[in-house]
């Protein structure tokens, strides 16, 4: 084998013509498993593998690691030293460094290898234990084989101290070795640390629960021990790394602060500041505690506030807000070196609010002013939308918590009630409805003004619409907008994106589906109209055109075979055109609307009636030379379906959506109830078939009768002949149309008669009757809450506009869950993206956020005939020559106009406002009444002291 048979390329192993047969990586393991050192030598010496190359599933070690953890290794550990693997790097899954490996197998051969490489550090901690202490516990937990491997381990204790391990050296919890050693009555354990310990053992460092340290042990066990310690004590003071973070460990915080500073003025706190116990630093372990004293401390000493270590990568000042430790929060605020970058995708906002799930448990917490101060705070610029992993967002978790305080506090600063999160669920699921009205409320303010000045003036605030990237602030956040570099578009045209999608989710939420009325809402809705109305107008009358061309050409043109004036035929000629051009725009309407959102265009039963009536029109416009009879289905088929869906369309005006939404309701309730009824429907037409049918009659032996007809005869005949027919009739006789003198009853004149009243009682009475109240119902409801009914239909249709001119919501929130049984890979499929056609100026003219509303609210004037303002935004530098100024409207004709807003959403907006008044009037008065009881009670205690001292001395 030569070494060219192993390639690295571009940092990539990979495996030329070797003669193994796997990959070099695993065939190193492989040799390292079956002890085959030769071919494991001469892979590490042709250099063709990563020998801190970590294995997956089942070691998930690396091959110094996985040779320590292994018995009869010891040439493997020996010759991956030589070529100076790391020997004090901590495993990432395991917490673990090599010689921890080592004695947890109790391999005394693999520490021997290691203890001979000048580089080991004998003291480095696996989740607070050195391998000396992690050694004597091993040996308190050994059972069937303890005669056999307590010799191993007693000889790994002694090696351990030859070369220099701490004997004094606790683990997390305070527990010293000659604690454990002691306590477990280990004799020969104490003798290795009394002759090899090369400071001072301190058997008083560690109490347990009873009160007892190693000293209690030891003179209960081993009294001629304890005299050769005493004798051994130094009185010097030594103040090390142990110590303090036993002093940690055991919150003696005073202490710990006056050893520190003893470390700083001698200028040997350097040491210190950087270490850790293997779970944490101590400014970590300090945060996490709260100890305010000893962050201060260290703070001052120079630590670097955003140290961590392998056993726990989350910064300190993480601690601090997980734990709403407000003051030490504001020492690393106030800290030059801290970051505040986001910590594991989540921000330090985010962690706050997921803290306040344990707000009760922690008597030090104050998370209101952790986010009080990183909301507020100058040098602080935390973007409050920003997504976690799973896409969550800080409002997410505070809905989440029912924590209504926070929630608010976060909508105030401008967090987005749309966003979802990747189990396609918003903020809105969670929020309290009387929340939401509450913050809906504050968004309602005034300029101060009486309301009978001219200038009095009404601020409606929309900013908990807006998406992040649907924003100007942007620029302001340093947050990159969405990803255009494969689009040729202007970067402000990428900050389009769908307004209505948190309103959708309202309108299928029945808490919050009554906050649609909220006077914010209705005002947004109102501005949004009168940016798509031109567009819904122009669709119309498309359509009408369209459906009027169709209608005269079948009518006048199609399929009329007699001769026509000359007028009537250019009329022919002139909707003949027209409806061809209709259809063609039509198709090209549809056809873009299924290219944008394929599964949820079919989805709608809308969609398939426009389909069925473009393949029809189609037929009848493009092919004139069919039979008679085909033409007069076409025709018949055509205008049923254009009508529908004229009449349809016309319905999605606000002000017709109530009857168009009475029409479907009513329509579909009475399907799913003729649907269960169906089979008693369907058992009554078989019956009246088996019972009515004409069964071995031949026609020509049955006398006529004379006072019928022959017509009468046939269709007699024809009534019950087959099921098929049966049925149809039976349908028929719903309504109450019996034709009972043609049924034939003297066949069976009992058993006819019985079944022909049941059904006339169960169907044209009783269930007739029902659908008819089930309608009545139906209708009642709907127009008991037409207004809502109105905002509903208006926010579909904005949102179906926006869905076809701006895109699917899921590019900038996630989709709205319109169906929740198609993949989400499905739901979110489209073949062309809007703004990638010449639509982007429609997609602008429908958009509020951030050019027509560049301040996310607007300025009415009461008194002034309802008149709207805009405020002016700075102008963005960025944006340049082509930036418009839209606060006028964005174009000639529209700062020619002045937006009046509707009277009735003003006045319940001045409702709104004067609920808010009479509540702070309640308030006011509140507070008054709750003094003067506190000052009741202060003289009532006054007066009972005096009465005291007068009786005292009256004595």
């Amino acid at each position: 084998m030569t070494r060219d048979t192993y390639e690295m390329n571009s940092g990539r192993l990979s495996r030329g013509s070797s003669l193994f047969g796997a990959g070099p990586q695993v065939q190193l393991r492989t040799a390292l498993r079956t002890n085959d050192f030769a071919t494991f030598k001469k892979l590490v010496g042709y250099g063709a593998v990563d020998l801190e190359h970590v294995y997956q599933y089942p070691d998930y070690k690396t091959c110094l690691e996985i040779a320590v953890s292994e018995p009869n290794k010891q040439e493997f550990v020996k010759l991956l030293l030589q070529h100076e693997v790391p020997v004090n790097k901590l495993n990432e899954t395991h917490g673990a460094a090599p010689i921890h490996f080592t004695v947890d197998s109790g391999n005394i051969e693999g520490l021997k290898a290691l203890l001979e490489d000048d580089r080991i550090d004998v003291n480095i901690k696996s989740k607070g234990n050195t391998a000396l202490l992690l050694a004597i516990k091993k040996i308190e937990d050994l059972e069937d084989d303890r005669g056999r491997d307590l010799p191993i381990y007693e000889d790994m204790v002694e090696l351990l101290l030859k070369a220099g391990c701490n004997a004094n050296s606790p683990d997390s919890k305070g527990v010293t070795p000659v604690y454990s050693a002691a306590k477990q009555g280990l004799e020969r354990v104490i003798t290795f640390i009394l002759d090899y310990a090369t400071e001072p053992v301190n058997l008083d460092a560690y109490k347990d629960r009873r009160g007892r340290t190693a000293r209690y042990y030891l003179k209960e066990a081993f009294p001629h021990l304890l005299a050769k310690f005493d004798s051994n004590s130094e009185t010097t003071e030594v103040i090390d790394v142990d110590k303090l973070f036993s002093y940690l460990s055991r919150h003696e915080e005073d202490n710990f602060v006056r050893d520190f500073n003893k470390l700083f003025k001698k200028n040997v706190h350097r040491t210190a500041l950087a270490a850790n116990n293997g779970m944490n630093t101590m400014l970590q372990l300090a945060t996490d505690k709260g100890f305010e004293k000893v962050v201060s401390t260290l703070l001052n000493a120079g630590a670097d506030p955003n140290a961590t270590c392998s056993g726990n990568t989350n910064r300190p000042i993480a601690h601090a807000c997980q734990n709403g430790y407000t003051k030490i929060l504001k020492m690393y605020i106030d800290n030059e070196s801290t970051l505040f970058d986001p910590i594991y995708s989540e921000t330090l906002l985010q962690i706050t609010v997921k803290g306040m799930r344990s707000y009760s448990k922690n008597p030090k917490a104050d998370f209101k002013g952790c986010l009080e101060m990183l909301l507020k705070h100058p040098k602080l610029n935390n973007n409050v939308n920003h997504s976690d992993i799973k896409d969550n967002t800080a409002l997410h978790y505070a809905a989440r918590n029912g924590d209504n305080d926070t929630v608010l506090e976060l909508l105030r600063n401008g967090a987005c009630v749309g966003l979802r999160n990747k189990f396609n669920e918003p903020p809105l699921a969670d929020i309290n409805a009387k929340t939401l009205e509450s913050y809906l409320d504050e968004c309602i303010t005034t300029n101060g003004e009486r309301p009978s000045d001219d200038d009095y003036e009404i601020h409606m605030k929309y900013s908990f619409l807006v998406y992040p990237n649907n924003s100007l602030e942007n620029e302001l956040c340093k947050m990159p907008l969405m990803d255009n570099a494969n689009n040729n578009v202007k970067e402000y045209d990428s900050i389009l994106a769908p307004e209505t999608d948190a309103l959708l989710y309202m309108t299928r939420n029945e808490d919050l589906r009554p906050l649609l009325k909220h006077p914010v809402i209705t005002s947004f809705l109102y501005l949004k109209w009168q940016r798509l109305s031109c567009l819904f107008y122009a669709n119309i009358t498309f359509y009408s055109l369209l459906w009027l061309c169709l209608i005269l050409y079948i009518i006048l043109g199609y399929g009329v075979e007699k001769e026509q004036s000359d007028a009537i035929k250019v009329l022919n000629v002139v909707t003949h055109v027209g409806a061809i051009i209709g259809l063609i725009l039509l198709v090209m309407r549809e056809l873009f609307q299924l290219l944008v959102s394929p599964t949820r265009y079919l989805q709608s039963i809308e969609n398939w009636m426009e389909i069925a009536l473009i393949f029809v029109t189609a037929w009848i416009v493009c092919y004139s030379n069919a039979e008679e009879s085909t033409k007069q289905q076409l025709s018949a088929v055509a205008i049923l379906l254009s009508s529908a869906e004229l009449v349809l369309l016309i319905g999605q005006f606000p002000t017709l959506s109530t009857n168009i939404t009475m029409l479907k309701t009513v329509s579909w309730n009475f399907f799913k109830f003729l649907l269960w009824y169906c089979i008693l429907i369907i058992a009554f037409a078989l019956s009246f078939y088996t019972l009515f049918r004409k069964v071995g009659e031949d026609p020509d032996q049955v006398p006529p009768n004379p006072n019928t007809t022959e017509k009468d005869n046939e269709e007699e005949e024809d009534f019950f002949e087959d099921p098929g027919r049966s049925l149809f009739k039976t349908i028929v006789m719903l309504t109450g149309e019996f034709d009972a003198g043609s049924i034939k009853f003297s066949t069976f004149p009992v058993t006819s008669h019985i079944i022909f009243i049941v059904f006339v009682f169960m169907i044209p009475i009783v269930l007739f009757n029902l659908l008819n109240g089930l309608a009545v119902n139906d209708t009642q409801e709907i127009r008991a809450d037409a207004e809502l009914v109105g905002h509903i239909s208006r926010i579909k249709l904005i949102s179906y506009f926006e869905s076809v001119l701006i895109g699917n919501a899921r590019e900038y929130a996630k989709s709205s869950r319109g169906c929740s049984w198609p993949p989400t890979h499905l739901q979110e499929l489209n073949i062309i993206s809007p703004k990638s056609l010449c639509i982007k100026p429609f997609a602008k003219r429908i958009s509020l956020f951030p050019h027509f509303l560049p301040k996310y609210r607007i300025i009415v004037k009461p008194n002034q005939e309802n008149k709207i303002d805009i405020p002016q935004a700075e102008p963005l530098g960025k944006f340049g020559d082509d930036y418009e100024d839209i606060e006028g409207g964005g174009c000639c004709f529209e700062r020619c106009q002045g937006y009046r807003l509707d009277r009735k959403i003003v006045k319940n907006a001045k409702f709104v406002i004067n609920s808010k008044a009479n509540v702070s009037e309640f308030d006011e008065l509140k507070e008054k009444l709750s003094n003067y009881e506190a000052e009741m009670s202060s003289l009532e205690t006054t007066m009972k002291e005096v009465l005291q001292t007068l009786q005292t001395q009256k004595y």
